[in-house]
């Protein structure tokens, strides 16, 4: 699959980078001992994966997929080290993900209003000339788990890879915003209009490898790759009936409409780089 081999050449490039850097980096420590808490702030650059990812806007209401081309975030994790050299580390994470595309040239909803039960189970809304943005914000909590392969260098520890998987509650919800220039009076042509897609609980998962660089006691760097599918468990697709407002719809639900045939996974690839704290330490 696609999004398989993307993933890949990731990884690939990840662990190129994790054994390219004991020849690089150079610092004056002899001996650092592995720390008992390691706290990481970092901020990610996100490529959307399967149903997530769109050619177009227009897919969203097609419920081909989410229609999102990019997307970006950040946040902190707090990991524990167990072990004689810190490299059982169970952690939690808090973070936030924005996936999102952009239309310059094209309004999804002409009449610029959606009134009555969405989704129609006989069609779609019909697009026009305008300009349209589309927005899933992702604010999550994660606990997982990470292996740190401390034995690369034993004597130093200055650096170290690691790889991990991870639980993730996420609330997933979503703006859609548009500017009409077809649309009848009453509905405001010309005039940017924001429609709601409500927020949700999903339970996901999460699984990546990366290298932490020490660069004193206390600092370093960390950075790594992730994939993520953030809808795995309490995918659900539910009628709605309020004005310019609509529901993740992320199960398949012909009865709603025919184009929602099968499951809409919101994945992608986190591409993350940030500051490390070192405090405490463990015993050699």
């Amino acid at each position: 699959m696609k999004f398989t081999r993307i993933t890949f050449v990731l990884l690939l490039i990840t662990v190129f980078g994790v054994y390219s850097v004991n020849g690089q980096v150079k610092t004056k420590s002899k001996n650092w001992k592995s720390p008992t808490f390691t706290i990481d702030i970092v901020g990610n650059y996100s490529v959307p994966l399967q149903e997530s990812k769109g050619d177009n806007i227009g897919e969203f209401f097609t419920f081909k997929n989410y229609g999102t081309k990019f997307g970006w975030g950040g946040g902190f994790n707090l990991k524990f080290g167990l072990g004689p050299q810190g490299q059982y580390r169970p952690y939690v994470s808090l973070g936030y993900t924005q996936l999102q595309n952009k239309d310059d040239n094209t309004a999804y909803i002409a009449a610029n209003v959606i009134n009555g039960v969405y989704p129609n189970p006989n069609s779609t809304p019909a697009s026009g000339p305008g300009s349209s943005e589309i927005f899933l914000r992702i604010p999550y909590f994660g606990a997982g788990f990470e292996y740190a392969v401390t034995g690369v260098d034993k004597k130093k520890r200055m650096w170290y890879p690691f790889f991990g998987v991870e639980m993730i509650l996420n609330v997933i919800a979503g703006t859609y915003r548009q500017i009409s220039t077809t649309a009848a009076p009453e509905n405001s042509p010309n005039v940017e209009t924001a429609f709601t897609i409500k927020s949700d609980v999903r339970l996901g998962i999460g699984a990546g490898l990366g290298a932490t660089i020490r660069f004193g006691k206390y600092a370093g760097i960390t950075f790594g790759s992730k994939y993520k599918l953030a809808n795995l468990i309490g995918k659900k697709s539910d009628p709605l009936q309020e004005q310019n407002k609509m529901n993740l719809l992320d199960k398949a639900a012909a009865e709603l409409n025919s184009n929602l045939s099968k499951d809409r996974n919101i994945g992608y690839i986190e591409l993350y780089l940030g500051a490390t704290i070192f405090l405490g330490k463990t015993k050699k």
